[in-house]
């Protein structure tokens, strides 16, 4: 229609399918990167061809892209989210050879551009996480191609639920006649569909994963660990970057190979001191964070300790990891990771502390209405007032 103006939907589930993606190229690239250096860095092709593995990863993106344009249902638009993450990491593997007039796999650059990849395909990713359309025709819109995604697929009760809160946010009053017809019979379809009384492998999975952790890990002995760890963590930070500029300003140890792991500056000349200084400074930052986080956490404030913990998490893998990829190519990848646990472990406690202290009672007076009072404790009646 002439002066209709198009709008995209936004998938109820993109934040997921995005995260689908953004694990898929980070495991790609750290698997390809590792099983090179295991096999000696083989080539595809013979002395006359190369076949490099950034083709593989072409190839799964245009069968990613044609997944989503031949099928439907939410099978199709999962195997394409993965496909799409494998072969990007594929592709953006070899980065240093597009960008060098020789061909360099191994140029410094490669793995910082890598890196910020990553990071914006997840940052994509928590974002279309916490996005909520506030269109009512758009939310509708999406719900229905959401359900229509689970017309052929397994319905399980939670899914039912989330779909159906999901169309109580709609506002319905600011919808049309035919629309309005719409969500009502969506709401109708939800409500009479058979569900799976029995919970998918995963739920049940996941289930016994968190009754283990429960058992295994109690909230007493996470909050240890994670103060033990933040405080190694920034201990050791600050110690590496003293001796770091110690070696770097012409000191030299008795082992050499301390010496080398100490001075990134080594092969990289002192054009690259800014993005040095620049990682330095936030990796100080880091290193006073962390230790600031594990004592307050000592002291009592948990809140703030817990709070300094992820954001000095956040700075060494969005700032400190990209710089120093420059530097030790790949071997930050190790270090990305670790970090990514540790801010996982600080979000998971965070989530479980909260959980835990909702279901405690606030006032222990409440619980005088539930406690069983013996007959002879008791007060006739009649001898009230």
């Amino acid at each position: 229609m002439p002066g209709t103006r198009m709008r995209m939907q936004w998938r109820p589930d993109a934040g997921r399918l995005v995260t689908l993606m953004a694990i898929g190229f980070g495991m790609t690239v750290v698997i390809t990167r590792l099983y090179l250096m295991a096999s000696g860095y083989p080539k595809i092709g013979g002395s006359t061809y190369h076949i490099a593995h950034a083709l593989f990863g072409g190839l799964l993106l245009v069968i990613s892209c044609v997944l989503q344009l031949m099928s439907s249902g939410r099978t199709a638009i999962v195997w394409a989210a993965i496909l799409a993450g494998v072969g990007l990491g594929l592709f953006i593997d070899e980065v240093g050879k597009f960008i060098t007039a020789d061909n360099d796999y191994f140029f410094p650059l490669a793995a910082p551009i890598i890196y910020l990849a990553f990071l914006i395909i997840v940052a994509a990713a928590r974002y279309a996480a916490s996005r909520r359309l506030r269109s009512a025709d758009l939310m509708l819109g999406a719900l229905t191609e959401e359900v229509g995604d689970m017309v052929s697929a397994r319905m399980t009760r939670r899914r039912r639920e989330t779909l159906l809160a999901e169309l109580d946010l709609v506002r319905v009053d600011r919808l049309d006649e035919p629309r309005r017809e719409l969500a009502a019979a969506l709401r109708a379809y939800l409500r009479a569909v058979p569900c799976d009384t029995e919970p998918p492998l995963t739920a049940r999975a996941l289930g016994i994963a968190r009754g283990a952790e429960r058992r295994l890990l109690p909230l007493p002995l996470v909050r240890v660990l994670l103060i033990t760890v933040l405080l190694g963590h920034g201990l050791w930070t600050l110690l590496r970057l003293v001796l770091a500029v110690v070696v770097i300003s012409g000191w030299s140890s008795p082992w050499s190979e301390l010496d080398h792991m100490l001075d990134v500056t080594d092969g990289h000349g002192w054009k690259a001191l800014s993005g040095l200084g620049i990682a330095a400074i936030a990796e100080a930052v880091v290193g006073i964070g962390c230790v600031a986080g594990a004592v307050a956490w000592l002291r009592g404030n948990e809140d703030r300790g817990v709070r300094l913990g992820i954001w000095t998490s956040v700075v060494s893998l969005t700032v400190v990891n990209v710089f120093a990829s420059y530097f030790s190519q790949f071997l930050t990848v190790f270090t990305a990771i670790a970090e990514a646990v540790l801010l996982w472990a600080l979000l998971r406690y965070r989530d479980r502390s909260s959980r835990s202290g909702a279901d405690e009672p606030r006032e222990p007076a409440a619980l005088a209405d539930t406690v069983p009072v013996p007959e002879s404790a008791r007060v006739p009646e009649s001898a009230v007032g």
